[in-house]
C-alpha cells in the first residue's frame, strides 16, 4: 500500500511539473507571437489596431489611415483625444464642359450622392446654353472635423476625397477659415496628398502653405497624368493643432474651404475673413463651404 501511495505521488509530481512546462511554453509562444505580430506589422509599415484606433477617434477618415505609414503616423503619435470629434461632410457634384472648364457645382448628402453616382455614367446630359452632351461630371467630398487633444488643444483638420477622378488637374486648394477667437499652433501643421497610377500610390507635399488669423491654406499639383497610367483615388487633409485666444473663450467656429482649379498661371493665396482666394491668375472653382462649431 505504502508503495502504490508513493508511485502516485510520484506520477502526481510529474503531471505537476509537466502542467507548470506546458504553460510556461504556452505564454513563451503566445508573447513571442505577439511581438513577432507588432514587428511584422512595423516592418510592413503597417499601423498597428491601437494605432489606427488612435487616429479613428482624431476624425482621421478609414481612407487616410489605412494609407498611412509608420512615419506618417508618428507625427500623431502623441496627439491623443480627450473627446469624441466634431464632424461635417459635404458631397459635391462636379460638370465640367468638353475644354475642361467647371460649369456648375451641386452639393449633396451622403444617400444622393451614392444614387446619383450609380447612374450617373448612364444618364444623359440635356442640351442647353449651360451643358452639352460633351460635358463631364466628377464627384469629391470634403470633410472637416474637430477634436479636443488631451493637452488643452483643439485638432482641425479638412479632409478631402476625389470619388470620381477630376477631368482636370492644376493647383488645388485645401483650407479652412475660423473665427478670430482661435489661434493655431504653427508647429503642428501637417498635410498630406495621395493619389495612384500605373507605378502605384504616391504621396505629394504642398506647393504652397500660408496662414494668418483669418485661416489656414495649402495649395499642392492635382495630378490626372500618371505613369504607365491615368491617375486615380485622390484624396488628403490639412490638419492643425488650435488653441483658444483669450482666457474666456468657450468656442468657435471652422469652416472647411476646398478650391479646384482648371486653369492655373501663377497662384496667390489671399485668406480672408469667411474666404480664401487663388489670385486673379487662376480660374477657380469653389465648393460650398462646411462649418463646424467646437468647444474648447
Amino acid at each position: 500500500m505504502n508503495q502504490n501511495n508513493h508511485t502516485t505521488q510520484k506520477e502526481g509530481d510529474f503531471m505537476l511539473k509537466y502542467k507548470k512546462m506546458f504553460s510556461f511554453i504556452m505564454v513563451l509562444f503566445f508573447a513571442l507571437g505577439f511581438n513577432s505580430f507588432v514587428a511584422n506589422a512595423s516592418e510592413n509599415n503597417e499601423l498597428t489596431v491601437a494605432q489606427k484606433e488612435q487616429l479613428e477617434q482624431l476624425g482621421f477618415s478609414e481612407q487616410n489611415i489605412a494609407s498611412m505609414t509608420i512615419e506618417e503616423y508618428l507625427q500623431f503619435e502623441n496627439v491623443i483625444a480627450a473627446e469624441p470629434s466634431v464632424k461635417e461632410e459635404t458631397f459635391y457634384k462636379i460638370t465640367t464642359d468638353q475644354e475642361g472648364n467647371v460649369i456648375n457645382i451641386e452639393e449633396y448628402d451622403e444617400q444622393d450622392t451614392i444614387r446619383l453616382m450609380n447612374i450617373d455614367d448612364f444618364m444623359i446630359q440635356p442640351l442647353s446654353s449651360n451643358t452639352s452632351n460633351t460635358a463631364k461630371t466628377s464627384w469629391m467630398s470634403m470633410t472637416t472635423t474637430s477634436t479636443k487633444l488631451t493637452n488643452g488643444r483643439i485638432l482641425l483638420q479638412n479632409s478631402f476625397s476625389w470619388l470620381k477622378n477630376p477631368v482636370v488637374g492644376f493647383t488645388d486648394m485645401v483650407g479652412m477659415n475660423y473665427s478670430d477667437k482661435v489661434v493655431i499652433e504653427p508647429s503642428t501643421v501637417k498635410f498630406s496628398y495621395k493619389y495612384t497610377d500605373g507605378i502605384g500610390q504616391h504621396t505629394k507635399s504642398y506647393t504652397n502653405l500660408d496662414y494668418n488669423t483669418n485661416g489656414i491654406a495649402a495649395t499642392f499639383d492635382l495630378r490626372v497624368v500618371g505613369q504607365n497610367a491615368g491617375t486615380s483615388n485622390h484624396y488628403g487633409y490639412l490638419a492643425v493643432e488650435v488653441k483658444k485666444g483669450n482666457v474666456n473663450d468657450v468656442s468657435a467656429n471652422a469652416y472647411g474651404r476646398y478650391t479646384h482649379s482648371t486653369l492655373s498661371f501663377t497662384v496667390a493665396l489671399a485668406i480672408r475673413s469667411g474666404d480664401i482666394s487663388l489670385g486673379l491668375a487662376t480660374a477657380e472653382s469653389k465648393m460650398t463651404g462646411t462649418a463646424i462649431v467646437f468647444d474648447f
